[in-house]
């Protein structure tokens, strides 16, 4: 445990092993709970507090019993599990009456009335929203609890300064997938609008085709797509919301799926109604999915990883949906302006995560509906300009995730710099604390506040404080 303790906190931030001598001190108890760890809420054993068994109750803080020396930081807890925890959905109780109720839905599901399934979806969602966690509209838990760590390297006084290899390619602030799921026939007939509203303001976009039952034009729209410099992907096998309802029949369709995957040369997954189950995922042939929301109040399984970055399950990618969906926003909620969309997008992009949408050629064919889309397109247009943020299909994220983690920082003289294919784009970033807050800059002269980069971290609190320093 002792060795693995930081290595989550390592592949997250790619900073040199010794600026991160973490170490779990006592039994760490095989029962898990809810604790705290400064601001950022955490789920796992420990060897000391007490762990609750919801997030709403009052939650010990670990920080009391973390101890800070130069050369070692000693926890009474994992972080490398805290942080797994969130990101397969561990902390979830093994609730079977809820498994069973949505297959039972799913079975009656071609049969009811389109109000009926809204008005059954409207009451699960006015339900969750009222639970403190995952926090709605984005949880990032996870990042909290990297941050909280950085800043307790930090206070040891070891360093002034910890380097660390940039989220994202050429400096960019935050990183932006479109991503469309083509459910029906009627979304398949739309593609090609859809793909001119993004050419308009410049984004290209990932489509997520189903090959079975549900359209029987898959091939054709995979090369239609392909054509115009768009990515396809895979979207389940049949839509049918059974994909992962038992492990003998998620065998038998993954292998249909890992078979359309080689024919077609697709990399990327998405299940539908984003079902899943992470400790099944390394039986899809696919180099990346789709199917995690940072928090899923708004889909049919609950959860969610709490994260708002990439992350890896064995060889797997997962890059997590982090905006409400645009059915979502038109039909459950009710919302008829991009309000909502604007505000995740702007807390995600302070913690420089990954924006992902989803939007469906197939609910943007009205008017109204399309007229948001666009709106939500200009917005994007102008803060991609305003906030540098990197627009890129999945794959291309899937690449530079994957290079990132092979990269090596090399200290050249009172520098560093990064080794590794890739590394023309990458680029060195510090992490410090000023005023009692983590800050980041980019590599440049250093001590300079004027290089800082992006959000500033409220070390009370883990909110966006602003980024005037």
């Amino acid at each position: 445990m002792q060795n693995e303790a930081n290595k989550a906190f390592l592949e997250y931030f790619r900073c040199p092993s010794h600026c991160a001598p973490f170490k779990v001190k006592g039994e760490v108890s095989t029962q898990e709970g809810f604790f705290r760890f400064g601001p950022a809420t955490c789920y796992s054993g420990s060897s000391a507090g007490h762990l609750a068994v919801s997030p709403a109750n009052a939650l010990f803080d670990a920080s009391d019993a973390t101890e800070l020396r130069q050369n070692e930081i000693t926890f009474c807890f994992n972080p490398t599990e805290v942080a797994d925890n969130f990101r397969r959905e561990r902390y979830l109780p093994d609730n079977r009456s809820a498994n069973w109720l949505r297959s039972t839905y799913y079975s009656f599901r071609p049969v009811l009335p389109t109000s009926v399934r809204r008005a059954i979806q409207r009451s699960v969602v006015s339900r969750r929203l009222k639970a403190p966690f995952p926090t709605w509209p984005v949880d990032c838990s996870v990042e909290q609890l990297f941050q909280a760590l950085m800043e307790k390297i930090l206070l040891t006084g070891t360093v002034r300064e910890v380097p660390f290899i940039w989220f994202w390619p050429d400096g960019h602030a935050a990183a932006l997938m479109m991503t469309h799921d083509v459910e029906q026939k009627l979304g398949a007939a739309h593609c090609q609008m859809l793909m001119d509203l993004d050419d308009s303001v410049g984004i290209k976009a990932a489509f997520q085709l189903i090959p079975e039952v549900r359209y029987d034009c898959f091939e054709e729209l995979v090369e239609a797509v392909r054509a115009r410099g768009f990515e396809a992907n895979l979207h389940d096998l049949n839509h049918d919301g059974r994909l992962y309802e038992d492990l003998r029949l998620f065998q038998k369709r993954a292998a249909k799926i890992n078979a359309y995957a080689r024919e077609y040369s697709l990399n990327g997954f998405r299940a539908g109604a984003m079902h899943r189950n992470q400790e099944w995922f390394d039986l899809l042939d696919v180099q990346y999915d789709m199917s995690v929301p940072s928090v899923s109040h708004m889909q049919p399984q609950p959860g969610g990883c709490c994260s708002i970055m990439p992350y890896f399950m064995g060889d797997k990618l997962e890059l997590p949906l982090t905006t409400a969906q645009d059915y979502e926003l038109f039909y459950i909620l009710g919302h008829a302006s991009i309000e909502l969309w604007k505000q995740q997008i702007e807390t995600i992009r302070a913690h420089h995560g990954l924006i992902s949408f989803i939007v469906h050629p197939d609910y943007i064919v009205a008017a109204e509906e399309r007229n948001l889309y666009c709106q939500l397109l200009s917005y994007l247009a102008e803060s991609r300009r305003k906030q540098e943020i990197w627009w890129a299909l999945p794959g291309e994220i899937n690449l530079w995730w994957r290079q990132r983690g092979r990269m090596k920082l090399i200290k050249n003289g009172n520098d560093f710099e990064i080794d590794g294919p890739g590394s023309e784009r990458a680029q060195v970033a510090y992490a410090r604390l000023s005023d009692g807050q983590l800050k980041y800059r980019l590599g440049g002269t250093k001590g300079s506040d004027s290089h800082f980069h992006g959000a500033v971290v409220g070390k009370a609190t883990g909110q966006v404080a602003g980024d005037n320093n």
